[in-house]
């Protein structure tokens, strides 16, 4: 039978958890740098705020194992904290604003980005029928997959740039 400190230094646990720690803080609309501010306000011993750099390093997986495993309960609490705050903001009604709110940054979940890799394989340049099918196969905007195989075009220009300079 697995002991706690196994299952919370699980490789696997520790990435899905990076994962969901990203899609999370996305939805909520919060910056990288927001986070590691928001961390000194937790008021955790031995905690004081961290870089965007090392939230950034550790939802990509570039930390150590040991400082992936030191930081993953600060940042599930901040994460249970900050979806605490957004359930009470969603509770009460908010007065109508001037409209000035930016739109979220669309986060792709890795299964609906490999499948999308994989329709840009066979095809890198979809006619709209075929992305309008392509959205309402993987549940997303018909907007978000035509911005995405644009995004592609161009990355793959600027590897090809790259690679003759």
């Amino acid at each position: 039978m697995p002991c706690l400190g196994d299952v919370e230094s699980d490789p696997r646990e520790l990435e899905a958890f990076a994962e969901r720690f990203k899609q999370r803080r996305i939805k909520l609309g919060v910056t990288q740098a927001d986070v590691g501010s928001a961390l000194a306000n937790l008021k955790i011993p031995g905690v004081g705020s961290l870089s965007q750099s090392t939230i950034c390093r550790f939802e990509s997986l570039t930390l150590s194992h040991n400082n992936m495993i030191a930081l993953k309960p600060v940042l599930q609490a901040w994460l249970e904290e900050a979806e605490a705050a957004q359930r009470e903001r969603l509770a009460k009604p908010e007065p109508p604003c001037c409209g000035d709110r930016r739109r979220k940054r669309t986060s792709i979940a890795a299964p609906e980005k490999r499948s999308l890799e994989a329709y840009f394989a066979l095809q890198p340049r979809p006619s709209s029928e075929k992305i309008a099918a392509i959205a309402e196969k993987l549940d997303l905007k018909k907007n978000v997959v035509r911005v995405w195989f644009c995004n592609q075009r161009q990355k793959q220009k600027r590897m090809k740039y790259s690679a003759v300079h």
